[in-house]
């Protein structure tokens, strides 16, 4: 490793000796064009820790899950959660709302989610959550994940989402073999606002088709493949192995549901109304 200086009030940092490797900084001019290169920095440590045990975490892939249910509501910002999931259990995810209905008191934000062996961040079945300014580093099959199909108006905002290459987070869970993002939609009706997301074999999808019947408590109660989107904006992916942004078999239509995002009226899945 070259030896390096660093000044503290400028935070420069100045090599002693070349990079063995060449890495693209800066702004390169590209077919034409002039584009910014720069990587991804973020922090992972903060001074609240809730973390899993340690002993074990890499033979078994079970550590510690959050969870909110029922009444209430949880509201938890600047933790580190490390040594968490649970693979193959469902719902043991590292921060997960589940089945929380209209919440707008949910919030997870400036949380650094590090190295889960089962999805960084979950919004099940609950509406007008906060999940902003996340860093979530090398979950293990998803890193955010809205998992029935009903929820709607979370939203996603200024979160971090890297795998450090994306066959380590790419792992068979819940018997999901093949759905791999950085985040992950089954409910469509949530805005991703300036999210960043990078090393996942796919950065964003929406893969409606998948499960076109929803899931879990939405089952026969929702549509993925016509669910209208949110506001999708300013988020910028790289260097996955498959799709930046990949809105798979989408056709998003006028949906008749109730508070909960449950379809009320079958037919406005379709692909006319009644009057044509």
């Amino acid at each position: 490793t070259p030896t390096a200086a660093v000044e503290d009030a400028a935070v420069v940092l100045h090599l002693a000796e070349p990079l063995k490797d060449e890495h693209w900084g800066g702004r390169r001019d590209i077919a034409g064009r002039s584009l910014e290169m720069a990587a991804e920095v973020v922090n992972l440590e903060r001074t609240v820790v809730i973390t899993g045990d340690h002993d074990d975490f890499y033979e078994t892939n079970r550590g510690l899950h959050t969870i909110i249910t029922g009444t209430g509501h949880a509201d938890i910002r600047y933790a580190r959660v490390e040594y968490c999931g649970q693979r193959d259990l469902m719902g043991r995810y590292c921060m997960h709302f589940h089945l929380m209905g209209t919440c707008p008191k949910c919030v997870f934000e400036g949380n650094s989610v590090v190295d889960s062996a089962q999805v960084g961040i979950t919004i099940h079945g609950t509406h007008n959550s906060l999940v902003s300014n996340n860093v979530v580093w090398n979950a293990r099959a998803v890193g955010i994940y809205t998992e029935d199909g009903n929820e709607m108006n979370n939203l996603i905002k200024q979160n971090v989402v890297i795998c450090s290459w994306w066959e380590f987070c790419s792992v068979n869970w819940l018997e999901n073999i093949g759905l791999h993002a950085g985040i992950f939609l089954i409910g469509m009706t949530n805005d991703l606002i300036e999210n960043r997301v990078a090393g996942h074999e796919n950065c964003i999808w929406t893969p409606g088709g998948s499960r076109g019947d929803g899931f879990g408590a939405a089952f026969m109660k929702v549509c993925p493949m016509y669910t209208p989107f949110g506001e999708i904006r300013g988020n910028v992916n790289h260097d996955c192995q498959r799709f930046g942004l990949y809105l798979d078999n989408q056709f998003p239509r006028n949906l008749a549901r109730d508070e909960n995002g449950f379809v009320l009226d079958k037919a406005t899945c379709q692909e006319f109304t009644a009057d044509g």
